[in-house]
């Protein structure tokens, strides 16, 4: 039988995550990734450029996670000490399945839904992408966060 919220019980990793939302536009992505920041005990999301505030529709997409989830809009942001990378699909990533933690402070840069990760990220921060074995060749940057999370939370 499914449980109702009460009957629900979080799980605990002792990862500290960072998610750079790069460009992002879209006020369902931003609700999206709040919500994904929730289930997977995300530390912090960043938004940088892109949108500017937490809309109605991003604000609904969260489910009330925008409440809870330690978030900021910023037009600057200077990457700390952790373990950074892109989730990107470029000539020289790696399939995800092939990170490692090396530490337990992780950086994830996703990037804007028609552009992707700005190249300044991409030249300084190795590139992860996710295999696909469809005839599209990209997915919504909030799916593909999910999978990154997964990954790396139960990696």
């Amino acid at each position: 039988m499914q449980l109702v919220h009460s009957d629900f019980n979080s799980e605990n990793h002792q990862l500290d995550i960072v998610v750079l939302c790069d460009g992002i536009t879209s006020p369902a992505n931003v609700g999206g990734v709040m919500r994904l920041a929730d289930a997977y005990g995300v530390t912090k999301v960043v938004f940088l450029k892109g949108i500017t505030q937490c809309s109605a529709r991003a604000k609904s997409v969260s489910r009330g996670t925008h409440h809870f989830v330690n978030h900021s809009f910023l037009s600057q942001f200077k990457l700390d000490e952790r373990d950074w990378f892109c989730l990107e699909c470029t000539s020289e990533s790696k399939p995800l399945k092939s990170f490692s933690l090396k530490s337990r402070k992780i950086g994830v840069i996703i990037g804007n839904e028609n552009t992707g990760v700005d190249d300044s990220f991409l030249k300084d921060y190795p590139s992860f992408h996710i295999q696909m074995f469809g005839r599209n060749s990209s997915m919504n940057v909030t799916q593909a966060l999910s999978a990154a999370l997964f990954h790396i939370t139960n990696g």
